[in-house]
């Protein structure tokens, strides 16, 4: 791939820069390849590599939020690679995203303890990504649940209380930071706009190595223009509420 185009390398084809991630997602390796732009690096940070796990339940917007996270960190003249995992997300199942950016990104995984940061769109969901936690990692957790059938289906089971996620995944991290960020994005204007919202309280907690006016235009590449407003709002709520987080 030519330096200077972020190319999407699906069976050994590239796609062209203006549609990076314009394919067929249920028929293709979700494994993204971006090569950095020629842009003034001094303006932008130098890291080795960081990598973001991202987690939650299909419809949620996990796909989409690990999308404009890899745009970002593209304009910044990083090198990117994500991957994501599926699975029964028609059915509200687990969905994932991996996105490692930095100059030293030789692969789209991210090794057992090795991320940075960890984005649950969902509560549960954070328990399923404690292989991939360390003592330094930041958890950013939404608190509305999304009960699966499972539990419905088998009343010996029982949904985990937030203190007992906030408690298990404590004995990892002490940085475990829930938001009720369905209620920001509902106040934003649209309950969609979650994932927006916790993009922003990660970017506002400072543990982000990217610029928040690149986030923010990267955010405006994916959302219809209808709804750039809705997301600025979503974004702000997130970032401020960020910024006033405790111990970050």
């Amino acid at each position: 791939m030519k330096r200077g185009s972020p190319l999407k390398e699906v069976n050994g084809n590239t796609f062209p820069k203006n549609k990076p991630f314009n394919c067929d997602l249920a028929n293709t390796p979700q494994v993204w390849i971006f090569q950095n732009p020629s842009i003034n690096k001094l303006i932008y940070m130098e890291i080795d590599r960081f990598n973001t796990f991202i987690i939650g339940v299909g419809g949620q917007g996990v796909i989409r939020a690990a999308h404009i996270l890899a745009d970002a960190a593209l304009a910044e003249d990083h090198h990117v690679r994500t991957a994501e995992t599926h699975g029964m997300a028609q059915r509200g199942g687990s969905v994932s995203g991996f996105v490692s950016y930095g100059k030293e990104v030789h692969g789209p995984l991210i090794p057992k303890q090795g991320a940075n940061i960890i984005i649950s769109l969902e509560p549960s969901e954070a328990l399923r990504s404690v292989q991939y936690a360390n003592k330094n990692t930041y958890y950013f957790i939404d608190i509305t649940k999304i009960v699966p059938l499972s539990i419905y289906q088998n009343r010996k089971l029982n949904y985990p209380q937030i203190e007992e996620i906030r408690t298990e995944l404590s004995k990892i991290t002490p940085h475990v930071h829930f938001i009720d960020a369905t209620n920001l994005a509902e106040h934003a204007g649209n309950i969609k706009t979650m994932n927006v919202v916790l993009l922003g309280l990660a970017m506002g907690s400072g543990k982000v190595p990217l610029l928040r006016e690149t986030l923010e235009n990267s955010i405006k590449k994916f959302v219809p223009a209808k709804a750039l407003e809705v997301n600025r709002q979503a974004f702000e709520l997130g970032f401020q509420q960020g910024a006033k987080t405790e111990e970050i």
